[in-house]
């Protein structure tokens, strides 16, 4: 079979062929005006980025506090700034976003009842996540959270944490590395 070669009126034009197997494929075309979008075009879940809390935070019991994300892992779009540990949507990257964090709390003795970890956008809280031990108090507490968001250009997400530990708590901190990390990526729409 020979090729399929439409040529643009000025310039460009569009090849297609048939694969070299056997067997018959087909492509079924929308009867609508659009685009379509191959693998090999410019779709891609950008920007992304994924950040960890390279040294030890420590906390104040009772206080909100947030998150130090000084280790970026990686940042496609340059959207992440370690300076202020927030993600601004980009210009031009409106969308809906997969984000997800995960902070590991801990207590130099079993006194942690309460953890609670804070997803804000703008300034305002937008989700949080929370582990409740006070009838069991606990030396260390893992909370995650993942969810989709509707972002426009110029918004900002931050994370919070906030730690309750017994009366004499004390050693409250954010644990390093992969325990307390901040990600998240645009969906292809």
């Amino acid at each position: 079979m020979a090729d399929i070669v439409l040529t643009g009126d000025t310039s460009g034009a569009i090849t297609v062929a048939a694969p070299a197997v056997a067997g018959t494929n087909t492509i079924t075309l929308p009867a609508e005006t659009g685009t379509i979008v191959t693998s090999t075009s410019a779709a891609t879940n950008t920007p992304a980025f994924s950040a960890e809390l390279g040294t030890a935070q420590t906390l104040t019991n009772i206080t909100v506090t947030k998150a130090l994300f000084d280790n970026q892992l990686f940042d496609t779009d340059n959207a992440f700034d370690t300076s202020t540990n927030r993600f601004t949507v980009p210009t031009g990257k409106a969308g809906i976003y997969s984000i997800s964090a995960h902070l590991r709390l801990a207590t130099s003795a079993s006194n942690l009842n309460l953890a609670v970890m804070y997803l804000y956008k703008n300034n305002a809280i937008a989700k949080y996540a929370y582990n409740n031990n006070a009838s069991n108090p606990l030396s260390a507490n893992s909370i995650a959270l993942t969810t989709l968001l509707d972002l426009n250009v110029g918004d900002y997400l931050e994370i919070f944490a906030y730690m309750q530990g017994a009366i004499t708590a004390s050693g409250l901190s954010l644990n390093t590395g992969q325990h307390t990390v901040f990600c998240g990526h645009r969906l292809i729409t």
